[in-house]
């Protein structure tokens, strides 16, 4: 239950009115737009297992925080399956919170390494990018 009207005078010292306010609430809340939050990441190198942990650290923090991540393989090597269970693993979080990880530029080796990705999309070099 809120207040449907109030009003608010100010006076001067000599108690003239100096200025009046009149707030008038919605009888309903104005409905809240959601905020989309992308972050796109373009990772380069050769992951094998020693080097899944700071990429497992940082799809983890941007899969709670992000809407979206768009992972760009371009310059990528995944040498271990560990990469794509850390890349899987943050596709979950994201499609838990109604959110998606896009995985783009995958070239046949990489997407190779992924095709038991549950979690993520993933598009090949210069295929089309389906729209969220």
């Amino acid at each position: 239950m809120g207040i449907e009207h109030a009003e608010y005078r100010v006076t001067d010292g000599a108690g003239r009115p100096a200025m009046s306010l009149h707030a008038t609430a919605a009888s309903a809340p104005a409905p809240l737009t959601p905020v989309w939050l992308t972050a796109n990441v373009r990772p380069a190198g050769s992951f094998g297992r020693a080097d899944v942990g700071r990429l497992r650290d940082l799809l983890g923090a941007l899969s709670m925080s992000a809407s979206m991540v768009v992972l760009d393989l371009a310059a990528v090597s995944l040498r271990s399956g560990q990469a794509a269970d850390a890349i899987d693993e943050a596709g979950w979080e994201l499609e838990r919170r109604g959110g998606c990880l896009l995985c783009i530029n995958a070239d046949d080796e990489v997407r190779a390494c992924l095709g038991r990705c549950r979690h993520a999309v993933v598009v090949g070099p210069g295929e089309p990018t389906p729209v969220p």
